[in-house]
């Protein structure tokens, strides 16, 4: 537990985050059970205990958003539990094959797997994703302070994606909030949590009420995603989350614990995130696993999945050298909320229209490396990029993410379906699904409406012009004092020679 303090930089109120805006409907309560669907019957917030293994019960808080259950009732007096020793078995029957981390690399499946995820539904592990609970009255300013998206009036059940930047705005991981009744869920890329941790302690004093703990280890995260992940859900009797908007949660009672149940599911397309106790992670799994047309995934597809779908990974695009408009990660940012850990340099490079390169997809005629040089195909055409990322499917699809060159002589150029050539193969830009280009409503210009580019550059044209005048006028003055000194030199030679 690290105690924390908030900055004296705060950023101002604004209204309700949607990062990821969605036109579905909010969540209703209700009681789900293995043998029909009625309605809740327990006070808000009170999980009714389930008969058998394969019961789920579902509500939401219909009282006060204050009163929204959340992760204290996930912890309670857990202590930490033998990770994942009952979900490792299960998941070895089902063939799966681990890392030296303990990560399943792939149940032996790909194939079937990658299927599943296009045409039906799979369901990955990211236990190994980081989680942590900021808790405290200040913990969404904190937050607000640190990240890109406006999380600061985010109400209880709602949820976003934000970038956590460098102070120079480089981009450090992508990470997903869930707001709850006296917490905030923020989980984050495998590999990060320890930096963020050391990060928050540096922003954080004790005077500031605002705690920051680690519940990875108590915890297992799943997700379910594909065409027919509303379908599964529906046949588990809990439709109704099918039509919240991305990020919204709610909590489902399995076996007498409570299991957070999130829109979306870190890929583009319909899908849910589960994060549950520890304890009940194994039987979690295989309810979600026996469901018809469900293939268990590993890491190895999970990646394939990611570059397709033009996720951006921490050490591949979300780096030092990248910033979150870059990376195409404008439904994270907001440039109105005031003052926040990189929001000068972003403001400035979205005012100035100054993203020099993207983050773009590649379609490839035969395999690529990471750091191969990304070139255009075009006679005159010169070096584009290089690429970040690289995959080949069971299928032999061959795709790559890759930052590419987006301006020429300070003009925009279309990158989709250029023809480029890379390491030799032919190819062509693609756009992932995942990434986007414009600020959602409300986050973007914070003037009455955007300038056009016809404006922006404009106004650069007229500062330079300004600098130049403001250059010519310091020469000239430099001009004058050095004649007038020459002048001064003169007349007291001519008295020395009297």
């Amino acid at each position: 537990m690290i105690s924390a303090t908030i900055g004296q930089c705060a950023p101002k109120p604004s209204s309700q985050a949607q990062c990821r805006p969605s036109t579905r409907g909010p969540i209703k309560a209700i009681h789900a059970s293995k043998g029909g669907l009625q309605q809740a019957c327990a006070p808000a917030g009170v999980p009714q205990v389930p008969q058998t293994r394969c019961r789920w019960a579902w509500w939401r808080a219909t009282a006060a958003p204050a009163d929204l259950p959340d992760l204290d009732a996930l912890l309670g007096d857990l202590s930490v539990p033998e990770i994942d020793a009952d979900l490792a078995s299960l998941q070895t029957e089902q063939g799966a094959v681990f890392d030296d981390e303990g990560v399943v690399v792939h149940y032996k499946n790909d194939s079937r797997a990658l299927h599943a995820l296009e045409v039906a539904a799979a369901v990955a592990d990211r236990s190994h994703w980081g989680r942590l609970r900021l808790a405290g009255e200040e913990r969404l300013t904190f937050l607000h302070g640190q990240s890109t998206a406006d999380v600061k009036d985010l109400q209880p059940g709602f949820g976003c994606d934000t970038v956590f930047v460098t102070a120079q705005a480089r981009t450090i991981d992508l990470a997903t909030v869930y707001t709850q009744g006296s917490g905030v869920l923020v989980v984050v890329s495998p590999g990060v949590k320890e930096a963020l941790l050391q990060r928050f302690d540096k922003y954080i004093f004790p005077a500031d009420k605002v705690s920051v703990q680690d519940i990875s280890s108590k915890t297992c995260m799943f997700s379910l995603v594909g065409p027919q992940a509303d379908q599964v859900l529906q046949r588990l009797q809990a439709g109704a989350i099918c039509d919240a908007p991305y990020g919204s949660h709610t909590l489902l009672s399995f076996q007498g614990k409570p299991v957070i149940v999130a829109q979306g599911g870190g890929l583009p397309g319909p899908g849910y995130t589960f994060i549950a106790d520890e304890s009940v992670a194994a039987d979690v799994w295989r309810v979600l696993t026996a469901q018809d047309g469900v293939e268990p995934m590993g890491s190895d597809v999970w990646q394939m999945a990611r570059v397709m779908a033009g996720r951006p990974a921490p050490g591949s695009e979300l780096t030092e050298d990248f910033n979150p408009l870059e990376a195409g990660l404008y439904h994270a940012v907001s440039v109105q909320k005031g003052c926040y850990i990189g929001q000068e340099t972003i403001s400035k490079v979205h005012n100035l229209s100054a993203v020099k390169q993207q983050l773009w997809g590649l379609e490839m005629a035969a395999p690529c490396v990471v750091g191969d040089q990304v070139q255009s195909a075009a006679p005159d055409g010169g070096v584009l990029g290089r690429v970040t990322s690289y995959i080949d499917t069971p299928d032999g699809r061959h795709r790559a993410l890759a930052y590419l060159k987006c301006k020429s002589r300070g003009a925009q150029v279309e990158l989709e379906g250029v023809p480029v050539v890379v390491a030799g193969a032919k190819g062509r830009v693609v756009a992932p699904p995942f990434l986007s280009r414009a600020f959602p409503e409300g986050q973007g210009e914070p003037e009455a409406a955007a300038a056009s580019s016809e404006e922006l550059a404009a106004r650069k044209a007229d500062a330079q012009r300004q600098k130049e005048e403001e250059e010519a006028a310091a020469a000239a003055a430099r001009a004058e004092k050095l004649r007038a000194m020459q002048e001064r030199l003169a007349a007291w030679q001519a008295q020395q020679q009297e």
